[in-house]
């Protein structure tokens, strides 16, 4: 698979860093395949495939001779800089994209706080009973986290 990635960007005209971008992933990913500590997942070859819809899904996968189609399957004419049509293009969770410097939140959207003030691990609980939350993980877009350890309740 590391021969099949090196002629991709070859072909393509990509360097690891560049290809790790196109595809949405972290550049170490593409890294460490490159240097072969790791194989791809199903997941990466999925992003290739549909950022490269040219790309033969059987030279991929199973080592046929040719690296590209012939024809793109249900448009020919589609170009690889299409946005594939199962890809969301709306914002996070499928919402709507609103413009930058505008407000996505309407004022009569807001709903009022809860009399009693809870605390988060109060109201995970009451969502499924019988089960505590033991931690809470926060990812951020700069590729850090931080992790949180709920204190324990005395009932």
């Amino acid at each position: 698979m590391r021969e099949k990635l090196l002629d991709l960007m070859k072909n393509e005209g990509l360097k690891p860093s560049q290809l790790a971008e196109t595809l949405g992933i972290n550049p170490a990913g593409i890294s460490h395949i490159l240097a072969g500590r790791n194989k791809p997942g199903f997941d990466l070859l999925q992003k290739i495939l549909r950022r490269f819809p040219r790309i033969n899904p059987d030279w991929l996968l199973l080592d046929a001779p040719q690296m590209y189609r012939e024809q793109i399957p249900g448009n020919p004419t589609q170009s690889q800089s299409a946005v594939p049509e199962n890809e969301p293009t709306g914002g996070l969770f499928g919402q709507p994209a609103t413009e930058p410097g505008r407000p996505g939140i309407s004022p009569t959207s807001v709903t009022e706080r809860p009399e009693s003030p809870r605390t988060l691990t109060e109201l995970l609980v009451g969502k499924k009973a019988g089960v505590s939350v033991t931690r809470i993980v926060l990812f951020y877009d700069d590729q850090t986290f931080e992790s949180y350890t709920p204190e324990k309740t005395m009932k």
